[in-house]
Parts: C-alpha cells; sequence; structure tokens
C-alpha cells in the first residue's frame, strides 16, 4: 500500500558527514525495503540536530545532489481520492417496500449517478439506477464515496447481500482464487489446506487456503521459510486462497477499500489481509442471464416459459410488469430441464415475493409461479352477508 517513500538518515554530524558511511547505511536500507517490495524515492543525508537537508540544502555534504527533506515531501503526489475511483457499491441489504426495491448499502469508492449503467459482480446482472435516495431525501442526482444511500433500478433485480455495483465496463473482478499478503493473529496456527471464512466488504465465505509461499518474521519481516505448511501467531505471510465460488474482489493497490479483508475462526477474528492479485473468473461467471419476459408465451392453458432446451448455469430476471401481472391473477407455467434452474427460480420467487409451486410428471419438471390475491372481507348488511 505504499507508494510513496523517502528516507531520512540522521546524525550525520556524529560521523562527519562522511559520504562513504552515509552510502553504506543507504545500501542496507535498500535492500530491506526491497525485500518487502518498496523502493524510496529519495534517501537524504541529514542532521536534525543541525538542521541540515532538512529545509535548506546543507553545505557540509557537497556529494549529495537530491532534495531537502520538505522538498521531497512536497514533490509527493496527492492521494487519489476515493471519490475518485471506480464505483464500487457492495450490496448490504435489499428493502421491498412501497412497490419498488431499494438496494442498500455504502458508497465504498465512486460515485453514484441516477441515470447511470451498472452491474453487479460477481453475477453480472445489469441494469440501470433510477433513483439514489436518502431518509426524507428519495431524488438525489448523485452521492458519493463514504455516503450510505439506498438505489431504486429500471429492472427489479434478485441480487443478494455481498454483490458489488459497479459501472458498466469497470466492475469488480469475480474472485476465484485471491493471492494475498496476511497477518495472523490466531492462536492456532493457520494450515495449508484448512478451510476459514474470509470477510470482505458485505460478502462472507468459506475458503481454502490452497498454498502458504511465504511465511515471515513479523518483526524483522525477514522469510522463515517458503512453501510453508503453515503460519504461525503473529507472523506475516503471502499466501492463496480458493473460493468455491466467485465474490467481488479488487487488487489492494486498484482499490484499496475492496482490498481488505478478515479471517475469522468460529466467530472471532484470526487475522487480516490486503489483497495482492485477484484470479480467475469474470462478471457474469455464474451463468446466462435469462429474461423471462423474453421467453414467455401464451397459450390457451395460460401463460408458458419453456426451459427445457436451456443448457448451463442460469440466472433469471423478472420486469416489474410481469410481477405486476402475476399480481393481478395471472399464472406462470415454467418447464424446467435441471435442479439448479429449480433453485435459482425459488430464489427468484422468494425476493419478488411470489408464491412457488413444484410438480414433476411424465413431461418433466414444472414450476409455477403466481401471486397470492388479498381476500376481500365479508360485509354486514341487512340482507344477510354479501362479499
Amino acid at each position: 500500500g505504499l507508494r510513496q517513500v523517502a528516507v531520512a538518515i540522521n546524525k550525520l554530524d556524529l560521523v562527519g558527514f562522511r559520504r562513504e558511511r552515509f552510502r553504506e547505511v543507504e545500501g542496507e536500507i535498500r535492500r530491506f525495503l526491497g525485500s518487502v517490495g518498496i523502493v524510496p524515492s529519495f534517501v537524504i543525508p541529514i542532521s536534525a540536530k543541525e538542521g541540515d537537508n532538512i529545509a535548506n540544502a546543507s553545505g557540509k555534504t557537497g556529494w549529495y545532489r537530491g532534495p531537502t527533506l520538505l522538498a521531497a515531501l512536497d514533490s509527493f503526489a496527492p492521494a487519489r481520492e476515493i471519490s475518485g475511483l471506480p464505483l464500487r457499491f457492495p450490496v448490504q441489504d435489499v428493502y421491498v417496500w412501497d412497490r419498488k426495491r431499494i438496494y442498500a448499502g455504502r458508497i465504498e469508492s465512486g460515485t453514484v449517478r441516477a441515470g447511470e449503467p451498472v452491474v453487479f459482480s460477481p453475477s453480472g446482472k445489469t441494469s440501470r439506477i433510477r433513483t439514489v435516495e436518502k431518509w426524507e431525501r428519495p431524488d438525489l442526482p448523485e452521492a458519493s464515496a463514504g455516503e450510505c444511500v439506498g438505489l431504486t433500478l429500471d429492472d427489479e433485480l434478485f441480487v443478494e447481500r455481498g454483490e458489488v455495483m459497479g459501472t458498466a465496463g469497470n466492475a469488480a473482478g469475480s474472485a476465484l482464487e485471491i493471492s494475498a499478503s496476511l497477518f495472523w493473529l490466531g492462536n492456532e496456527p493457520l494450515r495449508l489446506n484448512g478451510r476459514y471464512m474470509l470477510k470482505l466488504a458485505t460478502s462472507e465465505t468459506e475458503v481454502t487456503l490452497s498454498a502458504i509461499t511465504e511465511r515471515l518474521n513479523s518483526s524483522t519481516l525477514e522469510i522463515i521459510e517458503r512453501h510453508a505448511d503453515r503460519v504461525e501467531n503473529l507472523e506475516v505471510a503471502n499466501v492463496t486462497f480458493s473460493l468455491p465460488r466467485p465474490i467481488a474482489a479488487d487488487a489492494f493497490e486498484e482499490n484499496p477499500r475492496m482490498g481488505r479483508f478478515v479471517v475469522s475462526v468460529e466467530g472471532f477474528v484470526a487475522g487480516g489481509g490486503i489483497i495482492r492479485e485477484v484470479r480467475t473468473g469474470t462478471a457474469g461467471a455464474q451463468g446466462r442471464v435469462v429474461r423471462l419476459d423474453a421467453c414467455l408465451m401464451t397459450e390457451p392453458d395460460g401463460n408458458f416459459i419453456d426451459l427445457s432446451q436451456e443448457a448451463g448455469p442460469v440466472e433469471f430476471e423478472v420486469s416489474p410488469g410481469l410481477v405486476d401481472r402475476m399480481g393481478q391473477g395471472e399464472k406462470v407455467a415454467i418447464r424446467l430441464r435441471t435442479a439448479d434452474q429449480l433453485e435459482k427460480l425459488a430464489r427468484l420467487a422468494f425476493g419478488h415475493d411470489l408464491a412457488f409451486e413444484f410438480r414433476r410428471d411424465s413431461g418433466g419438471a414444472q414450476a409455477t409461479l403466481y401471486r397470492f390475491l388479498p381476500v376481500r372481507p365479508f360485509v354486514q348488511d341487512e340482507t344477510g352477508p354479501v362479499i
């Protein structure tokens, strides 16, 4: 995470401002920092006591041609504002209220704007932001990093906690494998091939420790062992985690807000780290998105969708219009091919407050989606009960 480093070597006055001694210490510093991937922009000889090379160049170090300490610090580029980074909006929760779905969360980086096309990682689902809302401010034009907001979309997508919204063409990576640097705090060693709970933004998933590239002493950063089988308490390590399903993640250098994680054991935080590299998988890797409206056929028996020829993993979407039609009493029968389709359809029904029925006959598996209609109360008048 350190991109700009200046090193000041102090007390040059105690060695007579000798160039040879400075070069000796400079070499040791550069080798040490190089071992952890840091290249200093400047190494500056100073005497804090006498003010040499602090604010003004010293005549006692004529052999040094670099900047003073203050000039070196002034030359550093300002850190990039997180609002200027790509949009990352981890979904914290989804609320169904007032006939609309509100996707709630905190903007970790970038800016959300009404009307902007967006994509969710890792599912790859796409839509467009309809409104940006806060409490008693339901129609904001935009909101930036650090703000907690609710968003509505043009499409009623079923996305879960842990999905991360980004802009089209600049979404978070969908990680199936993560290379990371980690600091271990657990009382028990972190073990190769062990299973652990990894928490990143609003996602939480079980991972397998598939490689321990290096174990390091956390005080000296000296390498203890390469290709190790464990990491002990208070050690640093470069490791690889394998994931059973994709999660949204970024390398720490690209987006620090989405590049940090913690590892927990039995509910207790046992380590933390930063992501060095995200490998394998892209947005949409979980399956082709099938819009039920596009497959809908109206037959004499009613609405019908045939998915029996749909091979491979899929994700389902449904428009607000079709949901409204089911709310008015229409039913949709769906012929299925796989158990995975059945699970995805049940999750869709749950997310849209729809009733879901399943049966199997000679033609295969079939599900039916509909919405329960409210029962009108009986009204009593002088002639008797009527509906």
